[in-house]
């Protein structure tokens, strides 16, 4: 059975502590490099979209 990797990390912004637990998976296909290039494109994407949208 894989067991799960976890980290916890805290910063602090201002005023405000955010406390952020990490959970990783060893058996899980993709690697982080490729998650946050998949969420980058979906964010650019979805700004271009509204863009269109706005000058319509």
């Amino acid at each position: 059975m894989n067991e799960l990797k976890e980290t916890v990390s805290e910063y602090k912004i201002g005023h405000t502590t955010y406390i952020v637990k990490t959970v990783f998976n060893p058996a899980f296909q993709q690697s982080l490099s490729d998650i946050l290039k998949r969420l980058i494109k979906r964010e650019i994407e979805t700004k271009i979209v509204d863009e269109i949208d706005e000058n319509e």
